[in-house]
């Protein structure tokens, strides 16, 4: 249900052309919102374009689980990462992620 308020929100109140970022824990264990967010909301995930898959984040100390994302629109990213061991591993239980990004 909060996924699809949050791809409404986004094709009725942000403008088609404008570059968007949206990014946190969105606990998808499932890893079926990808497409739902593609199709609905025409965000791509930056780690499953550039690896096929969403990044391991969690627990921090030996992240096995994808909960956290990373979606854009009308942005390039680039040299997606996890970041991992100090201080990282100490701020958060959830892996930081960090990309590059151009208009």
């Amino acid at each position: 249900q909060q996924l699809a308020l949050l791809c409404k929100f986004v094709r009725e109140q942000i403008p088609a052309d404008a570059p968007l970022l949206v990014a946190g824990d969105f606990n998808d264990w499932r890893q079926r919102a990808h497409a739902m967010r593609a199709d609905q909301a025409g965000l791509q995930e930056v780690f499953v374009t550039a690896f096929g898959r969403a990044a391991r984040t969690f627990p921090v100390r030996l992240p096995l689980l994808r909960l956290d994302r990373v979606y854009v629109r009308n942005l390039q990213a680039g040299r997606p990462q996890v970041l991992t061991g100090p201080p990282w591993s100490r701020l958060s239980d959830h892996a930081p992620l960090q990309l590059e990004l151009n208009a």
